[in-house]
C-alpha cells in the first residue's frame, strides 16, 4: 500500500473512529499496523524537522496511532514505585 493511500484510509477511519473498537478489522486495522510498521522501521515520523527549529507534524499518523488505543484492549501494568514522594505507585491504586 502507498504512502498516500495509506493516508487517506487513515483519513477516513479517523472520522469515522466513533465505530472503530477492539472488533474492527479488515481495510481499517491493516491501514493503523502498517502506518505503525512505519513508525517502528523508521521510514516516518510523526513529527518531522523542517530546519530553523521548525516541525512539521504529520497528522495522519498521530491519528494512526491514537487508532491503535481504540483497536487494541488496554489493560492496567502493575510496576513499582513512581517515586511521586509518597511510596504509591503512580497507577493511582494503594
Amino acid at each position: 500500500m502507498d504512502r498516500a493511500q495509506l493516508e487517506q484510509d487513515i483519513d477516513a477511519a479517523w472520522d469515522a473512529r466513533d465505530s472503530i473498537n477492539t472488533d474492527t478489522g479488515g481495510a481499517t486495522r491493516d491501514a493503523v499496523y502498517a502506518a505503525l510498521g512505519m513508525l517502528d522501521d523508521g521510514s516516518a515520523r510523526v513529527a518531522e524537522p523542517l530546519g530553523d527549529h521548525q516541525w512539521q507534524v504529520n497528522q495522519w499518523l498521530k491519528k494512526a496511532v491514537l487508532l491503535s488505543f481504540r483497536l487494541n484492549d488496554m489493560a492496567v501494568i502493575p510496576s513499582g514505585t513512581s517515586y511521586l514522594g509518597n511510596g504509591e505507585s503512580g497507577g493511582g491504586e494503594s
